[in-house]
């Protein structure tokens, strides 16, 4: 439905998209090149213009509870299933924590300066609490920190339509951030990564978690989606998300399988997502063509990857994720 200079679906240089319910039929990157460096750089600074627009709306506008609810009752007994699933893993978790002025053990990062000054106790072990025998009070469990990284490029919105890959990750953005808002033991942060970026916050620490809030970062997603510019950064979102981990921190993935387009190996997915030891990352795939999805999971090694095409799946998927980073 898209044309050179207009919004739409599968059109080749348009400033962004618009399902407007037609079938959409996919145009080759060649002739997309065609179409002229002036055009590109107008169609540009259209999109980045609406993009702008939508999300000052979505600052300034009046909660559309309709829309939460539609999204929100899809999902309501899911959140309901993940948090009572979960709780199995609170008692799990609580039983070992990080023991931290050990004699024995492996060097706490934190403690490297008295290590130099000749300190003796600069080790921390996993273990009970009832075996930590320093008195140290500040001895406290800490908690699972989770990275989301949701794809909100341009495929996400433009074939949403065709498998709803885009819903199902809206559906799994509001199940995370409801199942885990009142959870202490996890601290939750949800990036987004598209062709315009391969880091764009959505939620952290500090993200309030009332229906307008999540409601205005679920609408972010659909904004970026659309507007954005066609292109991948699923690798580079990947390698930044380690970069930045420590051990016991689990990265989940949420994306479409769409990577054969832009010459992505599955292979150089997999090496990204395991370059970190103790570093959890996991990749769930929502969307795809043919057995694109299957393939690309069964590539990647030590279960790291599932595909989900039912957002009722989801529940249990995340629980062993999370209860596998756990451990």
């Amino acid at each position: 439905s898209g044309g050179s200079d207009t919004a739409g679906l599968g059109g080749r240089g348009g400033p962004y998209r618009l399902d407007s319910g037609h079938p959409v039929h996919q145009v080759s990157e060649q002739m997309k090149a065609e179409v002229s460096e002036a055009a590109q750089r107008e169609a540009k600074a259209m999109a980045k213009a609406a993009l702008q627009k939508k999300l000052k709306e979505l600052n300034m506008g009046k909660l559309d509870w309709e829309r939460y609810e539609s999204i929100h009752s899809h999902v309501e007994l899911q959140i309901q299933q993940l948090q009572v699933m979960l709780k199995d893993i609170r008692r799990r978790k609580e039983e070992r924590i990080w023991l931290k002025r050990q004699s024995t053990g492996e060097i706490d990062d934190s403690r490297l300066v008295d290590a130099l000054a000749g300190e003796k106790d600069v080790f921390k072990r996993r273990g009970k609490p009832s075996e930590n025998n320093n008195n140290n009070n500040s001895q406290t469990m800490e908690p699972i920190v989770i990275k989301v990284l949701v794809d909100i490029s341009a495929s996400m919105y433009r074939f949403n339509g065709f498998d709803g890959r885009l819903q199902r990750s809206l559906e799994a953005t509001l199940m995370l951030m409801e199942a885990l808002k009142e959870d202490k033991r996890f601290q939750l942060n949800i990036i987004g990564h598209s062709g315009d970026s391969a880091d764009i916050p959505l939620v952290n620490g500090e993200t309030p978690h009332d229906p307008k809030t999540q409601l205005r970062v679920l609408e972010t997603m659909v904004a970026h989606a659309q507007y954005c510019f066609s292109g991948d950064s699923t690798l580079e979102a990947i390698q930044l998300a380690v970069s930045q981990a420590h051990e016991g921190d689990l990265i989940l993935v949420i994306s479409d399988a769409n990577l054969e387009r832009y010459h992505i190996d599955p292979e150089e997915v997999s090496s990204l997502m395991h370059a970190k030891k103790g570093v959890h990352t996991h990749l769930v795939l929502i969307g795809g063509f043919g057995e694109e999805p299957l393939n690309l999971a069964r590539s990647i090694p030590n279960e790291r990857a599932q595909v989900c095409l039912d957002s009722s799946e989801l529940p249990l998927i995340i629980k062993n994720i999370i209860a596998s980073a756990a451990k």
